[in-house]
């Protein structure tokens, strides 16, 4: 998560407190991001793409990045299932987009950062895997949304604990559920004050869509697996795509000591200070019939904010992930109309999309090879990255992952974990003057460089803090702290009301509130008890798949702890026949970052929003530890800690429903018109007379339809507002977040032609609802015709 705190950082602190289209190129490109392997047909358009330069000659290849598979000893838990390859899956999705008129997003924690249209829908992804060797099975979901939340998850597991047919299969051990963390969707849907605050509360409206459309996503899967019973194989696939994000917190990485980060250079000698590596699954059955793809790869969906968008009212999106998987999902609709493609989080905790902020002419040579006339630049250009690579390896995936389903899940109390583990003990390497004894967690709380949003974290904006943050080594660190915040707040909050909770004598004394073992971070902000504006109970898991380990983790992982987690991880699960061990960051929960020891001491933006102190990283290696060790043993896993029953601590005080008003003209008028004739490659604008978009959310339809004139004069959609050729910006009367309904509305309707795009004739057309009087009443509208002729080139 990306902070920003702007003007309404002091009223937000209150309700905490209170809460007790590319053209062909010759692009050398195409080695560097293929790795090598042979393009898909589908993909070579793609990988002509010029956009494809993003990034490129910024970061050398790593012979380190691909792990060699773990020596093992075959399958020992499940000896019925020891060389089995054979799976049962099934995939679905579901559109989850939320309201695209004045909804703050989650992720930049900016009341500005609002939706206004929509450029790509939001959707919901899941998958079913059985093992019939031992009968188990699991669920991987994942959602367009910037954090996944407990709230979200029990609603979600609530339903299938009522729904008969699914009742007896799922729950909460075997259902893993994920965000894509993408920065440009309405947030809300949390029941924690700390995450709501910068919403104004809980959005009821965002979480529903959102709670619906992942449960109808998950029980689709179910059903396509009913009606596709065929087995077939899950092939996997790795492989290294440089150029594609970059390390934000390169002082606190630098941290790490040599040894280790020895263990991780590229070519050149260089630090791999990213995670590079993307693991692929292929699922097809055994009549080649394919039904799906998944992969991780680790980097900040920011891309949407740090195009020519900035911070403010910004459409929907699912970002550089949810770009392309729906773009693969289409190059596969041919085959399958109804192939998943999920593209996964993993540890992307210091790792984002700017590939030059540190340096200015960079900057400009990046600028240069982004998509002129496109209002998402970056989102294309690293999209188009993850896709050519996913695409790639989905093509070359040949090795058939073997062995049984199993799953492990349990709560724990994550601010009273006392690390006694004696293998994680003798692990760490941690400096001498950053130990302690005992190495126990913290009652959440974050740092005063969390609202400095860490360094580069957009472009020209580096914070208010130094690039090595403030921590309680420095002179006069409290006093930093407390001028700061004032400076923050403009004045508005007095130091009497944030004195106990800043600074570094926040735990001197009779330390009640757990928060002396904070070490270095001067305390800005209590998450936990007495406040508990933040879950303390905390959900661990882990699946295994074959030799495939998926843990699920409700953090930010930063490069090097996500590396640590693996290690210990694989250690354990090697014994068992697991050869592959990947991070699903962000799953069932949010509880902000997760640090090295190392980088804790250095209290950048992403330690200081590491919530349960400094030896949270060693905590989370434990407690997986045991997850695994209970995975190779087959034993259960204690369940942990009853996570407490929730409810929003804060609703949002919904405006009341206004009438929607034509200004004169009818709903659904075209205000301005297309020009008569266009050539494939031009932007074709239209504005409509519209109402507010969130009377009717269009839920599996869309606002607007890109339309084709046939032979027999009948239009074929060609394209909808999910598709990344289109966008939909919202243009209210009153364009304000949260605020009182605007009357008049115009939907400003863009299409950038593609370049393959064949001559004829289309139009656009419009669909909305307007509320009347507090009624509903759909209407259309559409433009005039015209002409699209000239140059036609193979590729879009």
């Amino acid at each position: 998560m990306t902070r920003r705190f702007h003007t309404a950082f002091a009223f937000s602190l209150l309700l905490i407190l209170s809460a007790c289209t590319p053209s062909p190129n010759q692009g050398s490109a195409i080695s560097n991001t293929s790795g090598g392997a042979a393009i898909p047909a589908e993909a070579q358009c793609l990988a002509k793409s010029p956009w494809l330069e993003y990034g490129e000659g910024l970061q050398a290849s790593s012979a380190s990045s691909i792990p060699t598979a773990a020596a093992n000893s075959g399958v020992n838990s499940v000896p019925a299932c020891d060389g089995n390859s054979n799976f049962l899956f099934g995939a679905a999705k579901a559109d989850i987009t939320g309201p695209a008129g004045g909804k703050i997003h989650m992720g930049n924690e900016s009341p500005e950062n609002y939706s206004a249209g929509i450029y790509m829908r939001q959707y919901a992804r899941s998958f079913v895997v059985v093992s019939p060797c031992n009968n188990k099975r699991v669920v991987l979901a994942i959602t367009d949304t910037g954090m996944l939340f407990e709230s979200v998850r029990k609603a979600v597991l609530d339903l299938i604990a009522a729904d008969p047919e699914l009742a007896p299969l799922y729950n909460q051990e075997n259902i893993m559920m994920n965000a894509t963390h993408t920065h440009s969707t309405p947030g809300g849907q949390a029941h924690f004050t700390a995450f709501n605050a910068l919403r104004f509360g809980h959005d009821t409206q965002t979480f529903d869509i959102t709670v619906a459309g992942l449960f109808k996503s998950i029980k689709d899967a179910h059903q396509n697996l009913l009606t596709n019973p065929d087995s077939g194989q899950i092939l996997l696939n790795q492989g290294e795509l440089t150029g594609a994000n970059k390390n934000r917190a390169i002082p606190a990485y630098m941290q790490n000591s040599d040894v280790e980060r020895a263990l991780y250079l590229d070519k050149d000698g260089n630090d791999v200070d990213t995670p590079r590596l993307m693991t692929l699954l292929k699922f097809v059955q055994n009549d080649g019939y394919e039904i799906g793809s998944m992969n991780w790869f680790g980097v900040h969906p920011t891309s949407d904010a740090i195009s020519s968008y900035g911070l403010g009212a910004i459409p929907i999106s699912g970002d550089n992930k949810g770009y392309a998987a729906y773009l693969f999902e289409r190059f596969k609709t041919a085959q399958n109309p109804n192939f998943v493609s999920a593209f996964m989080q993993a540890e992307e905790g210091d790792s984002f999309t700017q590939m030059w902020f540190d340096d200015d002419q960079k900057r400009a040579e990046q600028d240069a090879v982004l998509p002129p006339n496109e209002p998402n630049a970056v989102t294309v250009a690293n999209g188009q990255k993850q896709l050519l690579k996913a695409l790639t390896l989905y093509a070359n995936a040949s090795d058939a992952i073997n062995g049984p389903v199993d799953y492990r899940f349990g709560y724990v109390q994550m601010d009273q974990v006392e690390v006694t583990d004696q293998v994680v003990l003798e692990s760490l390497i941690h400096p001498a003057e950053l130990d302690a004894t005992p190495k126990r967690t913290c009652n959440p709380a974050m740092g005063v460089s969390f609202p400095a949003a860490g360094h580069g974290a957009q472009p020209g904006e580096q914070g208010q803090f130094t690039e090595a943050g403030i921590t309680c080594s420095d002179p006069d660190a409290a006093q930093l702290a407390a001028d700061e915040f004032r400076a923050l707040t403009n004045g508005n909050v007095p130091a009497s009301l944030f004195a106990a909770t800043v600074g570094c004598n926040a735990g001197v004394g009779p330390d009640l509130l757990n928060l002396s073992c904070h070490a270095e971070k001067p305390i800005l902000l209590i998450f936990g008890p007495p406040l508990n504006a933040s879950a303390t109970v905390v959900p661990f898991q882990l699946f295994r798949i074959g030799n495939l380990a998926i843990v699920g983790l409700p953090w930010e992982i930063t490069t090097m702890a996500g590396r640590r987690i693996r290690q210990t991880l694989i250690d354990v699960l090697k014994t068992d026949g697991v050869d592959y061990v990947v991070i699903n960051g962000l799953s069932n929960d949010y509880v902000s970052y997760l640090t090295t020891r190392e980088e804790y001491a250095l209290q950048m933006y992403e330690s200081a929003s590491n919530q349960f102190g400094p030896w949270s990283l060693a905590a989370v290696q434990q407690e997986t530890r045991r997850l695994a060790l209970d995975m190779v043993n087959a034993t259960s896993t204690a369940a942990g800690p009853t996570p407490p029953v929730t409810s929003p601590q804060l609703y949002q005080v919904q405006p009341s429903q206004g009438t929607d008003q034509p200004n004169g003209n009818a709903f659904g008028d075209a205000l301005l018109q297309p020009n008569e004739s266009y050539q494939p490659g031009d932007t074709v604008r239209v504005d409509f007379q519209s109402s507010g978009p969130n009377s009717d959310l269009k839920t599996d339809s869309s606002f607007l339809f890109v339309e084709h004139k046939t032979a027999t004069d009948s239009w074929e959609i060609i394209y909808r507002d999910a598709d990344p050729e289109t966008t939909y910006n919202w243009r209210p009367d009153n364009p304000a977040p949260q605020s009182s309904p605007s009357s008049s509305h115009i939907a400003e309707i863009l299409w950038r032609i593609p370049r393959n795009t064949q001559p004829g004739t289309y139009r656009i057309r419009f669909e909305g609802v307007a509320n009347q009087a507090l009624s509903l009443m759909p209407y259309e509208g559409s433009s005039k015709e015209f002409e699209i002729a000239g140059p036609v080139t193979d590729c879009p």
